[in-house]
């Protein structure tokens, strides 16, 4: 049986540095969660070839529970969980 196509993560290098600047466990919970939704668009895409569905869905999101929204797209094309933005929230 073969694997499904993985998915990787692209971060604009603008929000590479906001990245960087969080603190370790915020990093750590948004890069979970990005990992945990790049392995759920691999799954549900399988070892599919062909046109894909859609080339990219409308932005989705999360909060990450100290108070951070990230914002990003699944190109099913290129195979990549593109993050459009991530912010404080404001409260």
């Amino acid at each position: 049986m073969a694997t499904p196509p993985q998915y990787s993560l692209r971060f604009s290098k603008e929000l590479e540095r906001r990245f960087t600047r969080c603190r370790v466990s915020v990093r750590a919970a948004i890069r979970e969660r990005l990992e945990t939704i790049a392995s759920a668009a691999a799954k549900a895409r399988g070892g599919k070839r062909g046109k894909p569905a859609a080339r990219k869905g409308p932005p989705l999101r999360f909060d990450v529970y100290e108070g951070f929204r990230v914002v990003y797209q699944i190109d099913e094309e290129t195979r990549r969980v593109v993050i459009l933005d991530l912010a404080v929230v404001p409260i």
